[in-house]
């Protein structure tokens, strides 16, 4: 459904004619028609997919995880924001903030058809690696990239915003 809306969308921008001088709003002066045109370029059409979970933890109740995956076709390069709250710690909830660049990743040692996302640090560096499964949800991986074999949930889920 959404490849659709997408294909209908940059359908409809490159059937369309760029602005022509006769589309000015009445009264409004050259410089109000600049602005108004920088305004209309800034508007990205980057969306966010939003996924949530509480993952284990060793010495506290549990980490609540969402992670904000940018999703634009026209970038190279998106940007995530991870955040982690570490539950019933002796300082009580502890929130940590991190953002970046991801990449998508086609295949996995082994798992040739697996998609993986992973999140990058400044240097580039695989911070976290997460493969999505055929309903959307996110299982966190080892430093190695392999599934963490466990009866615990590792699992960030798709959410609707």
């Amino acid at each position: 459904m959404k490849k659709l809306a997408y294909i209908l969308l940059f359908a409809g921008a490159i059937s369309c004619d760029a602005p022509t001088e006769e589309s000015r709003y009445e009264g409004e002066t050259e410089d109000e028609m600049v602005n108004r045109e920088e305004l209309v370029l800034d508007n990205t059409f980057s969306t966010w997919m939003h996924y949530e979970g509480l993952l284990p933890c060793a010495d506290c109740e549990g980490i609540r995880t969402v992670l904000k995956l940018e999703n634009s076709p026209d970038k190279k390069e998106r940007a995530y924001e991870l955040t982690e709250t570490y539950l019933g710690t002796e300082d009580g909830d502890r929130e940590f903030v991190s953002k970046g660049i991801y990449e998508v990743v086609y295949g996995l040692e082994n798992n040739p058809g697996a998609m993986a996302i992973r999140l990058l640090d400044e240097n580039s560096a695989a911070v976290k690696s997460f493969r999505q499964d055929e309903f959307g949800t996110l299982h966190l991986l080892d430093g190695e990239e392999q599934p963490i074999v466990s009866d615990l949930n590792y699992s960030l889920k798709l959410v609707e915003q």
